[in-house]
């Protein structure tokens, strides 16, 4: 048996994984879809695929980084790191649902809606 430093960061990180299943499901849901209908909506495609990258990359550095620092964690800079860590992936997550949600109104029409759906 391994019981060194590092020795349980696989069985945390798959933890975190299985906790996180349906939120996966959800991102791969969104780059299936995003792939199949690239050529009907070119820019929207494009701006949820590159949004899901970033939301599963995030996903997977954040995991794996919190596994790392808590399987090999050191009390001097623990919190700070963490800090850090949380802060960075936040800020990817926002540009990734930033995208997300782009890519609902991009390319839609400016013209306003007809009058005549509002008094039916």
């Amino acid at each position: 048996m391994n019981s060194g430093p590092g020795a349980g960061f696989p069985m945390f990180f798959l933890s975190q994984l299985g906790s996180s299943g349906p939120v996966l499901f959800v991102y791969l849901v969104a780059g299936y879809f995003a792939i199949m209908y690239m050529e009907r909506a070119r820019l929207p495609s494009l701006l949820t695929l590159i949004g899901v990258i970033i939301l599963l990359v995030t996903f997977f550095g954040q995991s794996a980084a919190n596994a790392y620092l808590i399987v090999n964690r050191k009390d001097t800079s623990y919190a700070q790191m963490i800090a850090i860590l949380t802060f960075v992936s936040s800020c990817l997550r926002a540009v990734g649902q930033s995208l997300l949600v782009a890519a609902i109104f991009v390319g839609r029409n400016k013209t306003a809606p007809d009058d005549r759906y509002l008094h039916e």
